[in-house]
């Protein structure tokens, strides 16, 4: 296959954003380097996730005496939604990074770079969609216990009964998107997810 320069990375207008003009694709990446890049990403997001579970143990350590005293409820609630920040800042973090870098951290260190299907520049709402339609980092397995705990709050909160079937919902999604992801990889000429399919969007490899 012949090398050609991968798509330019865009947001919503016309602007670019910086490519590195040194990388050249090299074809679609291949189904090992994928999967060798979700697990890398994988390492990260648990990684990331202890951030907020430690600032979440932390508020209440120090807000009951070091733990000599009984944290009061306004601060186990308080730690509670620190922990469901954690679903919105992964989505934000990833989509600022393949916005300005075209890949993720795991992608980055298997040498995989993301272009458009049809050439043309990724813009900030491709993007989006690519993360949303069922992106398995985005529905992944660890964030089903931070949508248990959304359903969790929504019931006993508010008592909301749709807040809770989609907490659930969401949560089973995170289980069964990496499988639906890969079962297309498998069989796609270019190991596209649903996600890839979705946004239009294919990875490749890069010199």
């Amino acid at each position: 296959m012949a090398a050609s320069e991968p798509a330019p990375l865009a947001h919503d207008g016309d602007a670019e954003a910086p490519v590195n003009e040194a990388e050249v694709a090299s074809g679609p990446a291949g189904l090992g380097s994928r999967l060798t890049a979700y697990v890398l990403d994988s390492v990260f997001l648990f990684a990331f996730t202890m951030l907020f579970a430690t600032a979440s143990f932390l508020n209440i350590f120090l807000r009951s005496d070091s733990g000599r005293d009984n944290a009061s409820d306004g601060t186990i609630w308080l730690s509670v939604y620190m922990l469901l920040l954690t679903v919105p800042a992964w989505f934000l973090f990833n989509l600022a990074l393949t916005s300005r870098r075209g890949h993720t951290v795991g992608q980055y260190v298997m040498g995989l770079r993301l272009a458009s299907a049809d050439d043309a520049p990724l813009t900030a709402k491709r993007l989006a969609t690519y993360w949303l339609a069922l992106h398995p980092l985005l529905f992944h397995p660890i964030l089903a216990g931070f949508w248990l705990l959304f359903a969790w709050v929504a019931i006993s909160i508010s008592e909301n009964d749709l807040a809770l079937i989609l907490g659930l919902a969401l949560a089973v999604l995170c289980v069964l998107a990496p499988l639906a992801s890969l079962a297309f990889a498998l069989f796609d000429r270019q190991h596209r997810g649903v996600h890839d399919r979705l946004a239009g969007v294919r990875v490749n490899n890069v010199d």
